[in-house]
């Protein structure tokens, strides 16, 4: 059975208090991870000419790595 707050000695409200503490500690860090994660992960939209250009780029710099890799 779990012990109401007022029920509790110091050293068990203290205990709580630590878990507690590092949960938080754990979740910022994952905060920051995650914010991390998102700034990183920002981009632009392209135009359609700038879509266009970088899919012939991407089509080239793959045939080139199919005559590379033939070869």
């Amino acid at each position: 059975m779990k012990k109401s707050t007022t029920q509790m000695t110091k050293i068990e409200l203290l205990e709580v208090i630590t878990e507690k503490n590092q949960i938080i500690a754990d979740l910022n860090a994952k905060i920051d991870e995650l914010e991390g994660m998102a700034i990183s992960s920002s981009a632009k939209a392209l135009d359609a000419d700038s879509s266009r250009l970088l899919s012939l780029m991407n089509q080239r710099i793959k045939a080139l790595e199919e005559q590379i890799n033939d070869a």
